[in-house]
């Protein structure tokens, strides 16, 4: 079944003007300088090559079901299709499995009408059956505590449907302002009936899922490597895709390689044909040895230090406010990063679509910070380290990346300034998971990407949040509950608007800096290109041979 183009762009103006509404859009032109783009599949020259192999470079850890997981994107993307996509030249939210879809009266309705023809890698088809056992297990999961991410996007969720084979109605408690974005990310990506049937939540993690992607896992060895292989009755790409049917490339090998200089030395050896997370130590060396570098800036939180509210220090609001204006971000970013990161400017970066500019309230400001310290009583020892009731003003960040220390180790820097200790304590990722579960830690550097406003509930509202588990504000916590079913534009951007602020006055997350996805590949790869989050895709992928 081969399919055009024209098929993806029937869907009525109302759905399109739902989706603009939602805040489903940004502008990804925006956030990169066009060089940075350098080596994707519009740039690329000559014809694409089917066949060959590439291997990719990438850091683990690895949870290969998305559902549950906010890693492994790079293998999810491949795996798993989305009902809808967001394009991402324009952030246009468009049919992919669903052709088009009808709203309710009350907008709490969705009907999705499905392409026909579509079955998963094993077999079974694609249909509204399908569909409502995918939605019914991410809530079931989301009730385990599995599925944080996903359940978060479904909040609301009474039930589906099947009208007919290829017909669903997918139905809430409320207006959901975010749904068709939220439906064109990876945690909603569908998986097969087969895998929800015969297979545990961890075993999908370690073993990876069933999908009616362009690509199958064929291997898995544990902290080593995924390989992927082509699926060649692959028909229905998505839309924004260059092309329409299989991959290019017969394979593609995700190597996991923890170590920046053993995935830049594995790149410049030939061992590997794509790094990702290029350090920027390493950028002017791979470009002075002919390899190409192709990044795109995230948009969703940026990087930032999220906050352990129940801890007898960050409990502390003047605390909290201080971290904020402690931090020389423009510092950081000057010494620790390349052209592809920005200082943080708010808990949203700039190319998100309901970003609010709060550079005044982050600038560097360390005589208020340390007035903010006194007033809280934390008075300065002999060391000049803070003290307060004779406990020191020790803080403590976890980490799992060898990659982030010379951030923590300059943060470290900026914060002694100020009298305040910051330990640094390399963790394994399981470790820290542990710890987390568990409450023993203060700051964990992290980040999220979706270009939508309920960004903010998978990160600030305890009922989904793998950081703020207990309520900790009313007011904010009422404000995201309340935005997640605004279907106006101006007014929903009035109550994000009001999110952020408070986020950042009371300082429920510390942002750091804006992130992008930086990869550098080999000459005679093309046709790399990124989704609309900023991960990469490797469908329209070639290789000279």
């Amino acid at each position: 079944m081969r399919r055009t183009r024209a098929l993806f762009t029937l869907v009525t103006a109302a759905a399109l003007a739902l989706a603009a509404g939602c805040g489903g859009s940004t502008s990804p032109s925006d956030s990169l300088p066009a060089a940075a783009a350098s080596g994707t599949a519009a740039e690329t020259a000559g014809d694409p090559q089917t066949g060959g192999s590439i291997t990719v470079g990438v850091q683990p850890p690895c949870g290969l079901d998305k559902a549950q997981t906010s890693g492994c994107n790079f293998i999810a993307n491949a795996v798993v299709d989305n009902l809808t996509e967001q394009v991402p030249a324009t952030g246009e939210i468009v049919p992919w499995l669903a052709t088009s879809w009808e709203i309710s009266e009350d907008q709490q309705s969705y009907t999705f009408h499905l392409q026909d023809g579509v079955t998963f890698s094993n077999g079974e088809v694609l249909d509204a059956t399908a569909v409502k056992t995918f939605f019914d297990d991410v809530i079931e999961l989301g009730k385990q505590g599995k599925a944080f991410q996903s359940s978060a996007y479904l909040l609301g969720y009474q039930g589906s449907e099947v009208v007919d084979p290829l017909t669903i109605t997918v139905s809430f408690d409320r207006p959901k302002a975010g749904l068709l974005q939220a439906l064109s990310e990876k945690p909603l990506g569908i998986v097969a009936p087969e895998t929800i049937r015969t297979k545990t939540p961890d075993e999908r993690l370690a073993e990876g899922v069933i999908g009616s992607g362009p690509f199958v896992i064929e291997e898995v060895v544990p902290n080593q490597r995924v390989v992927l292989t082509k699926r060649a009755d692959y028909e229905w790409s998505s839309p924004k895709n260059a092309h329409v049917g299989p991959a290019y490339l017969d394979r593609v090998t995700f190597q996991f390689l923890p170590e920046n200089s053993v995935r830049t030395g594995s790149l410049t050896s030939g061992e590997i044909q794509v790094e990702s997370a290029v350090p920027a130590t390493d950028v002017d060396l791979l470009k002075g040895q002919g390899f190409e570098i192709a990044a795109r800036a995230s948009a969703g939180i940026p990087y930032y230090y999220a906050v352990n509210l129940r801890d007898p220090i960050l409990s502390q609001e003047p605390v909290r406010q201080a971290l904020q204006v402690a931090l020389d971000r423009p510092e950081i970013v000057d010494t620790v990063f390349t052209e592809y990161q920005a200082p943080a400017t708010g808990i949203l970066s700039r190319t998100h679509p309901n970003y609010v500019d709060l550079s005044d309230e982050l600038a560097y400001a360390p005589d208020r910070a340390a007035q903010l310290l006194d007033e809280a009583g934390w008075t300065e020892g002999a060391d000049g380290i803070r003290q307060r009731d004779g406990r020191p003003l020790t803080i403590t960040v976890q980490s799992s990346s060898s990659g982030d220390q010379p951030l923590h180790e300059l943060v470290q820097q900026q914060l002694r300034r100020i009298g305040i200790d910051l330990q640094i304590q390399q963790l394994t990722q399981a470790q820290i998971s542990e710890n987390r579960a568990a409450g023993n830690w203060q700051l964990l550097y992290s980040n999220l990407t979706r270009p939508d406003g309920d960004v903010l509930v998978s990160y600030f509202d305890p009922d989904f949040s793998t950081y703020l588990t207990e309520s900790y504000d009313p007011e904010l916590e009422q404000l995201l509950s309340e935005q997640t079913s605004e279907l106006d534009v101006a007014q929903r951007q009035e109550l994000l608007a009001q999110i952020q602020q408070i986020v950042i006055e009371r300082g429920y997350g510390i942002p750091v800096n804006e992130s992008s996805q930086t990869l550098a590949f080999a000459p005679e790869v093309h046709g790399v290109d990124f989704e609309a989050p900023w991960w990469p895709t490797f469908v329209d992928t070639w290789i000279e041979q």
